[in-house]
């Protein structure tokens, strides 16, 4: 599976998510699968469909969040449950560890 990560997600507006999951979901390049909120860093991922174009999806979120500098959006390769934590990876990397 295919995931960007939306850094600092829950602080913009209940307007602003609204219109984001309306715009995200609007486009035929890519495809949301499906997304989870990480209360404990404000953060949203989304999974994208296989033959979805990651480039295409991450330019289209850059471009909605281009007036929120706090909102910072990351590809992410895989996602890692252990037993009270999340871990995201990038090219084998470790972006972020959140308690869950």
């Amino acid at each position: 599976m295919n995931f960007v990560y939306i850094k600092n997600y829950l602080n913009i507006s209940r307007s602003k998510k609204f219109q984001f999951m309306k715009y995200i979901y609007s486009f035929d390049k890519f495809k949301v699968n499906n997304q989870k909120i990480i209360l404990n860093d404000n953060s949203l991922i989304i999974e994208l469909s296989k033959d979805s174009s990651l480039e295409t999806a991450k330019k289209a979120i850059d471009k909605f969040f281009e007036n929120e500098e706090e909102i910072i959006s990351i590809f992410v390769d895989k996602l890692i449950f252990e037993k009270d934590k999340l871990i995201i990876l990038h090219n084998e990397k470790i972006i972020k560890k959140v308690k869950i």
